[in-house]
């Protein structure tokens, strides 16, 4: 019987002994199943974070889906550089380069105070909800021979979001102003100062805890500022999105004298 082994081995011999170490193969079958768990989560989570991101929604709040976050700006058309082409003069495109170097010099005047008035608070473009602000040209204005210039803003801290709208021009201040119609309470105060400023502050409640606050600087040597602050981000007397508006009007006449901020 040991001889007919015998034969069948010299026939038929054994394999090799394999080089595979199955010890090797477990622990990266482990290995394989832990990057799986882990990527899983990773992308679980980031799932999760862009869910949680507030989505600029409608103007009209009724339109947005169930659980939507509320919008804290929205994106809007935005006056563009210079025209130029065919129908532009060199004089033309020249006015429009240096609007955009004044309304440059406008935002570094004002972006540093602000920051400095509402700290932590996140700064955003009204017009395009991009970071920061930018001054634009009014080119209604200049077109009929005047000057001016706009930024709207959108304050987004801890209280919430709200809005500090700025406007500069030429314009000589009227005889006489009076506090805001058409506002359940309002206080104003109108005051000419001794080297011929004159200044206008007020507070106007509407309805559902909105409030405005204005102020209007003439300074004598004709340049108007205006700013403003509410308490809803889009503007207007839309939904409140937070209690108080993000300046007082104190705060607001404390900016607009800032001297870079002119014409």
């Amino acid at each position: 019987m040991d001889q007919l082994t015998d034969a069948l081995r010299r026939l038929d011999p054994p394999p090799a002994p394999s080089g595979i170490d199955l010890d090797a193969v477990v622990r990266r079958a482990h290995r394989h199943r832990a990057r799986t768990r882990l990527l899983t989560a990773v992308a679980a989570a980031a799932v999760a974070a862009v869910a949680a991101v507030p989505l600029v929604a409608d103007r009209h709040q009724g339109n947005a889906p169930a659980g939507r976050a509320p919008a804290v700006c929205e994106p809007a058309a935005v006056p563009g550089g210079p025209k130029t082409g065919p129908s532009s003069t060199e004089a033309e495109e020249a006015a429009g380069r240096l609007r955009l170097v004044t309304a440059s010099q406008l935002t570094m005047a004002l972006d540093g105070p602000l920051r400095q008035a509402l700290p932590g608070a996140t700064l955003l473009d009204a017009a395009t909800c991009a970071p920061g602000f930018t001054f634009h040209a009014d080119e209604a204005r200049f077109a009929a021979g005047g000057q001016g210039f706009t930024a709207g803003i959108v304050t987004v801290d801890a209280a919430g979001a709200g809005r500090i709208d700025v406007r500069l021009e030429r314009e000589a201040p009227p005889a006489a102003r009076d506090c805001d119609a058409g506002t359940e309470s309002t206080t104003c105060e109108w005051a000419t100062e001794a080297d011929g400023t004159v200044t206008f502050r007020s507070r106007a409640y509407h309805g559902d805890g909105i409030a405005w606050y204005d102020v209007d600087v003439y300074r004598p040597d004709g340049v108007h500022v205006h700013m403003s602050a509410d308490n809803v981000a889009l503007g207007g007397t839309g939904t409140r999105t937070r209690v108080i508006p993000p300046l007082d009007d104190a705060a607001l006449l404390g900016l607009s004298r800032i001297e870079r901020l002119t014409l």
